[in-house]
């Protein structure tokens, strides 16, 4: 007779289980992420009120004007973009993020992985501009050619955010799903959340000094 030795568990089940145990970590990352620019986060919600319901007088308010320009200067800084149309571009994420009601800063952070804040990327599987949207799958909202336009990319791309965030029970499961990897390793959530705490820590100095 012959005996044969078992496996304690199989490589599908040894799999799920280090899958599990990453996503725990992954949500005390993220809750750490939050706690921390839970002050930002707060004077963020004031500036996006503001942004939206005084969009031509935005120069008046000092707060808003500082978070404005070290966005931009981060726009600049990451994506190589002239100051002028960084400055378009970081005015138009504080409109989309008014309008949606989504995280500015995470939209700048999609942004940021998705195309380093070049407009005219287009991927070689079709998504394109700014947040690589991709028309097929979102032609509901605007046309294929006005993905082009950056201001439209914006309000597109932030559209989906808030879309994706009903769908989702958290941030980390919505970037999967904006990325089309749920169920997968969460390695691009996991990049776009070291951008985005990168970045609050980034423009909280520069409303702090």
């Amino acid at each position: 007779m012959v005996i044969r030795k078992s496996l304690s568990s199989s490589p599908k089940i040894v799999e799920k289980q280090f899958f599990k145990k990453l996503k725990f970590t992954l949500y005390l990352v993220l809750f750490a992420i939050m706690l921390a620019g839970a002050t930002y986060l707060n004077i963020i919600k004031d500036q996006v009120f503001y942004l939206q319901n005084t969009p031509i007088s935005i120069s008046n308010n000092f707060k808003s004007e500082i978070i404005l320009d070290q966005t931009a200067a981060i726009i600049v800084r990451d994506g190589s973009i002239p100051p002028n149309v960084a400055k378009k571009y970081s005015l138009w994420i504080y409109e989309a993020a008014a309008k949606y009601s989504v995280d500015p800063i995470l939209l700048l952070s999609i942004m940021h992985t998705e195309s380093r804040f070049n407009y005219k990327a287009v991927s070689p599987t079709g998504p394109i501009g700014l947040f690589q949207v991709a028309s097929s799958y979102h032609k509901e909202k605007t046309s294929k050619a006005a993905l082009f336009d950056p201001k439209v990319n914006i309000m597109v791309g932030a559209q989906i955010v808030q879309e994706y965030s009903k769908m989702s029970k958290n941030t980390i499961e919505m970037l999967l799903r904006y990325n089309g990897s749920l169920g997968e390793a969460p390695n691009y959530a996991i990049k776009v959340m070291k951008t985005k705490l990168k970045y609050d820590r980034e423009i909280l100095d520069a409303i702090a000094s």
